[in-house]
């Protein structure tokens, strides 16, 4: 073993920018040149280390801790769509109630490239467990807030958590999974989104409608699930073969070495440039700052506070744009410049196959356009029934599930059409199209249709995103490099470009919902101030405009009309959002991914080559 690979052990930091592949302690890697037959059988094992599928018991016991850890991650944005208005009484602030989705789904976002980072330098087993124990803590915190500023908090620390969740449990799928059947099993455990999105509203409406605080145990009701997922995960999973009580053993050990190192100026220029290079600090701190000066941005210049034109508001959505584009020009162009300059290992947060290979770009642009639409769609489609149509949350609720329903539906074929054919484009497709009929067919809704009928129109828009929840993710990972020999390299590629689709799912969640309240409130808040017939209103925030119109009887009205005409706004978003997902859904590559018939195609290949050359031999062909 060479001095520098001593000496890294003996640091209290220890080296994180190349991890050692896992293999049996018993035989220790040896160099290049020494290598024996066993040591060559030893390292192919380990370069196969993302194929050790699980098999029997094992394999379903963490499927279904994968699957619950899942749902109540998902459960968490679609529970509180039902408890916005109830939460915006408790607090009279309505402006912000768009934070109760995106400050969940924005953290979750920015962090994802990050917390990616962590479980490759760490263990996936590891993250993934700090993922779910972040979220609990950000669940009790919302259950028990006292104000919408710390419900925000909390919403924000369980974002974390729900990133490092979103991005490893595909990750630990692909790697219990044969390949051949990855899709379908991506698809099962991708129904926990479907799951939640039907349990959800009824869920949240039925707390919401209990008491008065009824909707705190849509926070509370995550800690049994979440930790119950884990305790199954915990002593199911073990594709590193760590010895998880020995790992606790050490624990006290390594936090000691880690206070001492506090003390030591070497160790903390050491933590510096691990931040800096190996979690690439400046990527993430800038794309952070700038999506979230955008986001407040636009939420608090739809509100009464500030206009458009007040100075804070330009001054955020200047320098976020600023920020937000610093921050790819800095992976793209100067990050590999510093590394080169300080003798540095080139490990951009945004994988490099992502500039380079257009149809990765175009499968997630996909993903974006129709998770916006759809966010858009749910989360408005809720807002119409409780204030334009004068249902009940329970109502409201209950009436979303036919579109939820058939989006598990298509998540379910779509996924098994592609397990069978290997083609991915064309369900996309279809849900791109699909979606934009639907949210076209959004706009005949009125107070003369009846509810039933809304309930057709918005099946077309579930069946539309049904369609895409998995088929974007697997072509996504379509153009995961299968030639790759190096297991770390592998393994490192899987986790970016999985954890790069679900930031760009989770940003387009965000984006869905800030966009949407923020088009909402702008434009109720100008039609009540133009309008003549609504004079007692023009000194209302758009706060007391809502509650005033769930506080007081009758429908068609100046008002219910008004409010009608701003949610169909709202669903004009979601069709644009749609009509960009058919145009990029165009461009996308035909090839297949790996299917069912992939093996006994090759198999049937190499029979075919074989007989070739046998008849060659047999009859050779003369000059």
């Amino acid at each position: 073993m060479s001095k520098e690979s001593n000496s890294s052990k003996n640091n209290t930091i220890p080296e994180l920018i190349n991890p050692p592949i896992p293999h049996d302690p018993s035989t220790p890697y040896k160099g290049t040149n020494e290598l024996s037959n066993d040591s060559k059988e030893t390292i192919k094992e380990d370069m196969n280390v993302l194929q050790e599928y699980y098999k029997g018991k094992n394999f379903y016991i963490v499927m279904i801790s994968l699957l619950l850890v899942l749902f109540v991650a998902s459960l968490d944005i679609m529970i509180v769509a039902t408890t916005i208005e109830k939460v915006a009484e408790r607090f009279n602030d309505y402006s912000k109630t768009s934070w109760l989705v995106s400050g969940y789904s924005l953290p979750t976002a920015i962090t994802c490239l990050i917390t990616a980072r962590f479980a490759y330098q760490f263990t996936v087993k590891l993250a993934l467990i700090l993922g779910v124990l972040l979220f609990e803590l950000g669940s009790l915190i919302s259950a028990v807030s006292t104000s919408m500023n710390m419900l925000i908090v909390g919403r924000a620390i369980s974002g974390v958590g729900g990133s490092l969740i979103q991005n490893l449990v595909f990750v630990v799928v692909t790697q219990i999974t044969p390949r051949e059947k990855v899709s379908l099993w991506m698809a099962i455990i991708g129904m926990a989104f479907n799951i939640s999105s039907v349990v959800g509203p009824i869920v949240g409406s039925a707390f919401s409608d209990a008491y008065e605080a009824g909707w705190r145990l849509c926070f509370y009701i995550n800690l049994p699930i979440g930790l119950s997922a884990i305790v199954l995960f915990m002593f199911s999973y073990n594709h590193d073969q760590d010895n998880y009580f020995e790992e606790i053993a050490k624990m006290p050990k390594k936090l000691v070495n880690f206070v001492k190192g506090m003390f030591s100026l070497q160790n903390w220029k050491k933590a510096a440039k691990v931040l800096l290079f190996t979690y690439d600090l400046i990527e993430f701190a800038s794309c952070s700052i700038g999506f979230v000066l955008l986001f407040v941005g636009l939420t608090y210049g739809s509100g009464e506070l500030y206009n458009w034109q007040n100075y804070r508001i330009v001054l955020m959505l200047t320098l976020g744009s600023v920020f937000f584009v610093f921050s790819i020009i800095w992976d793209w162009k100067l990050f590999e410049k510093m590394c080169k300059k300080y003798n540095q290992p080139f490990t951009p947060l945004l994988d490099p196959v992502v500039y380079k290979k257009f149809g990765l770009i175009l499968v997630n642009l996909c993903d974006f356009a129709a998770c916006s639409g759809y966010l858009c769609i749910v989360i408005y489609l809720i807002q119409y029934y409780q204030l334009v149509l004068k249902q009940s949350v329970m109502d409201a609720g209950i009436r979303t599930i036919p579109m939820l329903i058939s989006s598990s539906f298509m998540v379910i074929s779509c996924s098994i059409f592609v397990k069978k054919t290997g083609r991915f484009k064309i369900p996309i497709m279809l849900g791109a199209i699909l979606g934009t009929v639907g949210c076209g067919l959004l706009q005949l809704s009125d107070f003369k249709m009846h509810a039933d009928k809304v309930i057709g129109l918005t099946i077309l828009v579930g069946c539309g995103m049904g369609s895409q929840i998995q088929t974007t993710l697997i072509g996504s990972q379509y153009y995961i490099d299968s030639d790759l020999k190096d297991p770390v390299l592998m393994r490192k590629q899987v986790i970016n470009i999985t954890s790069f689709y679900s930031a760009v799912k989770l940003l387009a969640m965000a984006t869905g919902s800030v966009v949407s309240n923020t088009f909402f409130n702008t434009r109720v808040y100008r039609k009540v101030k133009q309008n003549n017939n609504l004079m007692e209103l023009h000194g209302m925030t758009t706060d007391e405009i809502v509650v005033y119109r769930l506080s007081h009887h009758g429908r068609i009205d100046e008002l219910g009309r008004l409010l009608q005409s701003a949610i169909k706004g709202v669903y004009y978003i979601g069709l644009g959002c749609f009509v960009f997902n058919i145009i990029c859904s165009l461009f996308i590559t035909n090839h297949r991914c790996v299917y069912e018939g992939t093996n006994k195609d090759s198999k049937d290949k190499n029979a075919a080559e074989s007989s070739s050359d046998e008849d060659l031999e047999k009859n050779p062909i003369s000059e």
